[in-house]
């Protein structure tokens, strides 16, 4: 399970100058959320993911990034490993193929269950053990037969939710958008170890829009549970919708 932390912003800016104050609370949660971190940009035609298996609150290169690494949008990831899944860099979030990235908040059980959501040839892409980047994975499937992401993503949703999970809160960032997934279950909500730890929020600024997990901040706007929120890079566009109106034509893809 983990921390989520995703914006868009005009004009481009840095962690530290988007957060302010806020920065340091969200970056202490790794005190819990400690098993890495992981942070997704733009980058050209594609994104460019950099990551650590380092708490972010103990990382200098986390710290570094914050302060000046400049960006107009960005997806960040605190790690807190779940299922017995080891602590490794092909482990860490967010996963990519170099035109796209996920971050997961979640578990899925046994993570095995989604390997035939995948396509075969895709399955070899896998280089770690966990069920996020086999959701990642099931999202290249979807792809294939939606070229729109937010499409590929709700009819990857659709899917996944069949299998044994507490959550599939996700963010998505593309080199032309930003998408956050919230779909949660209520006994994964009722097991957690917080109240509301699977709530997802947004708020709308000056400067554009910030999307994150619950657990530090108190201002913005509550995304309901089985929605998609969509930031256009370009415009700052802000759409959110039903995730079950998009879920028709999904099908699952075996050997």
């Amino acid at each position: 399970m983990c921390r989520l932390l995703g914006f868009v912003s005009h004009p481009p800016t840095t962690l530290r100058r988007l957060l302010g104050d806020d920065l340091d609370p969200f970056t202490e949660l790794s005190v819990k959320h400690g098993d890495g971190w992981g942070v997704a940009t733009p980058d050209g035609d594609g994104v460019a993911v950099r990551k650590s298996t380092v708490a972010a609150r103990r990382s200098p290169e986390f710290d570094e990034l914050a302060r000046g690494l400049v960006t107009d949008a960005a997806l960040v990831h605190l790690r807190w490993a779940t299922l017995g899944l080891p602590t490794t860099w092909d482990n860490a979030h967010p996963f990519t193929d170099g035109r796209i990235a996920l971050a997961h908040n979640g578990s899925i059980a046994p993570p095995a269950d989604l390997d035939d959501l995948i396509a075969p040839d895709l399955r070899q892409l896998r280089r770690g053990d966990t069920d996020s980047e086999r959701y990642f994975l099931v999202l290249l499937t979807q792809l294939r037969e939606h070229p729109d992401t937010a499409d590929a993503l709700a009819a990857t949703v659709a899917q996944v939710r069949e299998v044994g999970h507490s959550s599939l809160n996700a963010l998505v960032l593309t080199p032309d958008a930003l998408h956050a997934v919230c779909s949660y279950t209520e006994q994964g909500e009722a097991e957690a170890d917080e109240d509301g730890y699977y709530r997802m929020r947004y708020s709308v600024r000056d400067t554009g829009v910030v999307v994150s997990s619950s657990g530090w901040g108190e201002n913005g706007t509550d995304l309901v549970n089985d929605t998609m929120l969509s930031v256009r890079r370009d415009t700052g566009a802000l759409d959110v919708r039903p995730l079950h109106t998009r879920d028709r034509g999904a099908h699952p893809v075996t050997a």
